[in-house]
Parts: structure tokens; sequence; C-alpha cells
């Protein structure tokens, strides 16, 4: 009976122990309040995607396309040969060049011992100074004509190289405006090259809202489905005179299945102000794709969605369905916690 009673109380404990180890311990986090405050409403503006870094490759030398090695679609990358033209002329003159160079080299080898021979035969007066002399110019005249024959073998060199077209930086052809045994002359287009990793975007503001936008402000956009946080790159100080809406540039964190010409939404500040909650910028995390913030209720934590109207340098303009003003949110443990799971307060 007592054997019984053990193991039974054994059970017990082991069962008590598994249901309490699946429990998650509770988590530290900081909390602050909710504020009420103010901060300007929004309006959407209609926007485009476009790639920063796009180029029209254009051809430094004339001739005809001898060889492709790309084509539109491909991935390149910096330094890659998209293109060569006939060269075979040119690649013949500068073997000729170099061979003659070399005649010259080899004669320059041999003057150099002559003259080291009629500096020594001069110290004792065994050679008449004009013999020095003829020795010393003739090398004069040799290091000349060694000089003027590499500068026409690096021109043809040079020459040579803008035989072939390279890729400037790592990115996608997507035009291709020659053929095999097509003419091209200098400057003509041959390619077009864009860097998918540069892609920005470009919004059309009103004058009136340019007050309400500076450098490195954050901004709430939407690509299809998708929500974005953009910057403020630039504003171009160029209207368009019809609508007189100023360019803002936007940037953004490069995305996968982003082209040129695609649609974004952007959130930008009016002048208009409205009643929104405040909450400390790190405590609006992203899960899942959307933006949320934690708060607490019963020391266990609250996963509560919400619509990020505005930024401010510290603060974040938000709104939330249950969420009010004086309830706790966590600014730093969120990125560790979930819906439910047990949490203790430092409070701020």
């Amino acid at each position: 009976m007592k054997y019984i009673l053990l193991a039974a109380t054994l059970f017990l404990s082991v069962q008590a122990n598994e249901t309490k180890g699946s429990q998650p311990p509770p988590s530290l986090v900081k909390t602050v309040k909710v504020k009420e405050g103010y901060a300007n409403s929004l309006q959407n503006y209609v926007g485009t995607l476009y790639y920063d870094r796009n180029s029209d490759l254009a051809s430094d030398s004339s001739g005809v396309v001898s060889k492709l090695f790309v084509t539109e679609g491909q991935k390149v990358k910096k330094g890659d040969t998209l293109l060569k033209l006939e060269s075979s002329i040119l690649e013949a003159k500068v073997k000729a060049k170099q061979a003659i160079l070399n005649s010259f080299l080899a004669q320059q080898t041999k003057q150099q011992k002559d003259l080291k021979r009629a500096e020594a035969l001069i110290e004792r007066k065994s050679i008449a100074q004009s013999s020095y002399d003829n020795t010393f110019y003739t090398l004069e005249a040799l290091n000349a004509e060694i000089e003027s024959h590499k500068a026409e073998l690096l021109s043809m060199k040079i020459e040579l190289q803008k035989k072939s077209i390279k890729a400037p930086f790592n990115g996608v052809i997507v035009k291709r405006d020659v053929d095999i045994g097509e003419w091209v002359a200098v400057g003509s287009s041959v390619f077009n090259i864009v860097d998918l990793k540069s892609i920005e975007a470009r919004v059309n503001v009103p004058s009136k809202l340019l007050d309400t936008l500076s450098k490195g402000e954050k901004l709430q956009a939407m690509i299809g489905k998708r929500n974005v946080e953009v910057s403020v790159k630039s504003i171009v100080p160029l209207a368009d005179k019809a609508s007189r809406t100023f360019p803002v540039k936007l940037s953004f964190k490069s995305q996968n299945n982003l082209i040129e010409g695609m649609r974004i939404d952007v959130k930008v500040p009016t002048l208009k102000k409205e009643k929104v909650l405040l909450v400390p910028r790190d405590a609006v995390i992203k899960r899942f794709g959307n933006f949320v913030v934690f708060s607490v209720a019963d020391s266990k934590a609250m996963m509560m969605p919400v619509n990020v109207l505005n930024y401010t340098k510290s603060e974040a303009a938000i709104s939330a369905q249950g969420l009010k003003v004086g309830m706790r949110v966590v600014t730093k443990g969120n990125e560790r916690i979930f819906p439910d799971m047990p949490v203790i307060e430092k409070v701020d």
C-alpha cells in the first residue's frame, strides 16, 4: 500500500510539473501610458514607383555588332560584358604596335649597356667626348621614341576596350536597341539597364502641404495590399505648372515583386489637426504584416491592431479600437511576447 501511495504521489507531482511547465514564464516588459494629443490629419495621394538607377547605355565607339551576350529581362553583374563590336583590324594594329615597341625596348637595353661602357671609358679618357655624347643622345632619342609608342599603344588599347560594353552596376536589362550585324555609331543607345534594388516612389503634393513635410520624415503608404513605411528623400523644387504640385521623392526598404510604374498610395499630413492617441514609437511594431501594440490587462499581454496616422520624432499618432487614454502599452520587450502571455510590468 505504501508503494502505491508513493507511486501516486510521484505521478501527481510529475503531472503538476508538466502542467506548470506548459505555461511560459512571465516576461519583463516596460510600459507607458497612452496619451491624448493632436496631429495633422492625413490625405491620400497617389504616386508611382520608379527605378532611381536607370541607365541608357551608349556606345563610346563605332562599329558593327559582332557578339551579344545578354537578352532583355536578363540579370547582370557589374563588369559583365554585354556586347562586343567588330575589332579584328584594331586588334591586329595593337599587336603590330606592341611588336614595334618591343623592338625599341630591346634597342634601349643595348644602348643602356653601351652608355655604361662609354661612361667607364670616358673616365679613363680612353674615348673621345664626341663618341660618348653620340651614345648618350642616341639613348635619349630611343627613350623619347619608346614613350611615343607607349602612348600610341595605350590609346589603341583604350579604343579596343570601348569595343566592349560592360554593365555599370548589378541590374536587369530591360531594353536592347541593337542586334548582331547592325552598325553602331558613337553615342548610339544600345541597352537600358535598371537596378531592381533602387526602387523608389514619387508623389506630387500641393505646395500648401510642403510645410508639413521634411526630409527623413516617415509616412505610411500602401502598394497593392502591402503596408509600407516610406521616408521623404527629397522635395524637388520644380512645380508642375498645370497642377501647381511639387514632386516628392520617397524611399523605402527594397521589396520583392515591385516594378516601375506600379501605384503607391501615400498618406500625406494636411494642415487640419485632429484628436489622436499618442504612444512612443517603440510601442508600435509589425506582426503578420500589420501594425500592432501590446497592452497589459490582468498581467497578460493583449495584442491590439492599430492604424498609424502620423509620426513625430519620438511618438506615433494612432487610432485603435479598444485602446483608450490612460491604458498602458509595452515599449520594451514587445518583440518577444505574444497574446495572453504572462508579463511583469516595469512602469516608466
